[in-house]
């Protein structure tokens, strides 16, 4: 077996532990983002930014693999996964595919983690948003709210109902 496919399958190998770690952060911020702990998404966040400068670096790595794959077993230049499998006997191309197919499952999970958390984030502003325009309209209506004079009761008919609001 060529030097270059060992390195490919041991970046590959790398590359599938850090989108499962990306992963299980992404799913330890759907919690968090449940719950409004708002310090604690933001130390995840940073932790998840740190593995993803890291990605970037095994994309270089494979590149460079790719490069020399292609000395090494005498074809042209290779971009990617798909197009060295083509070049490569059956059996190494099965452990290659097999690691990039993982590596994919993992990426579809996460896009499915973080299109949740993109929802329960919205969910959670429209929510604050609807909190505050409560809070603004009782502080508005505050004051008139205790009066005990004559026109107190045609004050109080007058006013909005909290339910009033939009929603």
């Amino acid at each position: 077996m060529a030097k270059s496919l060992e390195q490919l399958k041991a970046s590959l190998i790398k590359e599938k532990e850090m989108y499962d770690g990306v992963l299980k952060l992404s799913k330890e911020k759907q919690d968090l983002i449940v719950k409004g702990k708002v310090k604690e998404i933001e130390a995840l966040t940073q932790k998840e930014q740190v593995f993803i400068k890291h990605m970037g670096t095994f994309e270089k790595i494979r590149r460079s693999i790719f490069t020399n794959a292609s000395k090494e077993l005498n074809i042209r230049e290779v971009d990617n996964v798909s197009e060295l499998l083509l070049f490569i006997d059956e059996e190494e191309g099965k452990e290659i595919d097999g690691l990039r197919d993982e590596i994919l499952d993992t990426i579809k999970a996460l896009k499915e983690v973080n299109e949740e958390n993109e929802s329960l984030i919205k969910k959670s502003l429209e929510y604050i948003d609807f909190n505050k325009e409560l809070i603004a309209s009782i502080q508005q209506e505050g004051p008139q709210n205790n009066d005990y004079t004559e026109k107190a009761s045609e004050r109080s008919k007058s006013n909005k109902s909290i339910l009033d609001m939009k929603i």
